[in-house]
């Protein structure tokens, strides 16, 4: 009932301009720190160039932490929507933005979501970041390529993950492939070793893995001490491995979703001194495409700021949009940027090409 109260926006005083308020919720502790900070810092670059400009709105950016978790994103929202009375939302992750989401469409609140597997959104959500159709345009050809004929699928019992596992599960014997073992580790396993023998004794040409951290790490190192194998590539977990475990993969192929051009991947640098990782570009195109719905969205007679349907819309009209992940182009809600392949090659995700 109080989340009703949201929609209205006090008028400005004189010579202020009227406030966007976005609310972000993010990993900002726990295992996707990194990322989550790095996330934050994009969205930040987006809203200081925008800032530099004569805008027609300001813009407000409020940051709490959910530690990858759903329910301090759910009270996340709730605080940004009732209390901050915001007009969006970002999350990253499929692990916690699809109630975001929900709470979000309630209240007419535009969310804007960083999130693989998801392919459907709301009245008032959009997804930016690779799509599976995606990763099976890459992997699909490498895998032929390298002649392998069984694979094994390792993921982690959480809802992303399982959209990933699921899709591959089905996907890949159309296409000639035999699924001979899909493992899926619950978020508190620490030792795989039984499950590998299991899986060795159906002899896996190959094991795919999209494990959510710290399970990727794990299984690589896991499968080497067991069996003495490093026959495994990622859906594109690997890059989000422990920095320090990184040698484990030295040489091993990965689908690389770390969206980002190369000329934003090098200002990110210069600006952050860190490397892209996951949803960072992705992060900065929705601020980016945010705001510049906001200030192309005809504002109503009464109204100081435009409708957020009105807004939603428009944002998810978007195509061809020059990005930091390249040409973005909304279909019914989503945008997907291609998928790459790269190798980790002394201290580096170097491309692969096909």
């Amino acid at each position: 009932s109080l989340a009703a109260c949201g929609e209205k926006t006090e008028a400005p005083k004189e010579n202020e301009k009227p406030v966007v308020k976005i609310g972000a919720t993010l990993p900002l502790s726990g295992g996707f720190a990194e990322t989550g900070v790095l996330s934050q810092q994009a969205m930040q670059m987006a809203l200081d160039k925008w800032k530099a400009k004569d805008t027609k709105y300001d813009y407000q950016l409020f940051v709490e932490d959910d530690v990858s978790e759903p329910k301090k994103a759910v009270l996340n929202a709730q605080n940004f929507i009732n209390t901050k009375k915001v007009q969006a939302i970002m999350t990253m992750f499929g692990i916690v933005d699809r109630p975001v989401d929900e709470i979000a469409n309630d209240n007419k609140v535009i969310s804007l979501s960083c999130s693989y597997g998801k392919t459907d959104v709301l009245e008032y959500a959009a997804n930016n970041c690779v799509q599976n159709h995606r990763v099976a345009e890459t992997l699909l050809p490498k895998l032929k390529k390298e002649n392998i004929k069984k694979v094994a699928l390792v993921m982690t019992n959480t809802a992303v993950s399982r959209v990933v596992g699921d899709y591959f599960a089905e996907r890949l014997p159309q296409e000639g492939f035999e699924v001979v073992a899909y493992e899926k580790y619950n978020m508190d396993t620490r030792d795989m070793r039984m499950s590998i023998l299991a899986m060795e004794e159906k002899q896996p040409d190959y094991y795919l893995t999209f494990a959510t951290h710290p399970l990727t790490d794990i299984f690589v190192k896991q499968l080497q001490e067991t069996v003495d194998k490093r026959n495994v590539a990622s859906f594109g977990s690997f890059p989000e491995m422990d920095p320090s475990l990184f040698p484990l993969v030295e040489n091993l192929w990965t689908i690389y979703s770390v969206a980002g051009t190369d000329e934003f991947a090098k200002e990110f640098e210069n600006k952050t001194g860190s490397l892209l990782k996951s949803c960072n570009a992705n992060s900065y195109d929705n601020m980016d495409m945010l705001i510049w719905a906001f200030e192309n969205t005809p504002v109503k007679e009464g109204k100081v700021l435009p409708d957020t349907a009105d807004v939603a819309a428009k944002l998810k009209s978007i195509q061809n949009w020059q990005g930091a992940t390249g040409n973005v182009s909304f279909e019914n809600g989503v945008v997907s940027p291609k998928a790459e392949l790269r190798m980790y090659q002394n201290g580096k995700w170097v491309k692969i090409e096909e």
